[in-house]
């Protein structure tokens, strides 16, 4: 099992529409990729170091570290597109990927 983490830094001016985009389209079709079992949202609360921008963590699960390579090269270069050109100059990303350790 691993996670997924996309981290973005949204222009609070634009914090809305992009977050009301986020749930309603960009993530069920990085669902419907079928690469990941299930994802979280958080918000940054603290720090809140930045006061014109707001910070989400988006954590997808998957089983297995293939299934977030087969996204990475089926899925992901379209739906970041898609991500970037709707928000372009209104948000940083950033990705990591972490393993769980028993």
């Amino acid at each position: 099992m691993g996670v997924y983490i996309v981290t973005i830094h949204i222009k609070r001016q634009f914090e809305e529409e992009w977050l009301k985009w986020m749930k309603e389209e960009h993530i069920p079709d990085i669902m419907k990729a079928g690469f990941f079992v299930s994802y979280e949202i958080f918000k940054v609360v603290i720090p809140d170091t930045v006061s014109d921008e707001a910070i989400y963590q988006f954590h997808y699960r998957f089983n297995n570290l293939q299934d977030y390579y087969n996204y990475a090269e089926k899925a992901a270069p379209e739906l970041q597109r898609k991500h970037s050109e709707k928000f372009l100059g209104k948000f940083k990303a950033s990705r990591a990927i972490l393993k769980k350790i028993d």
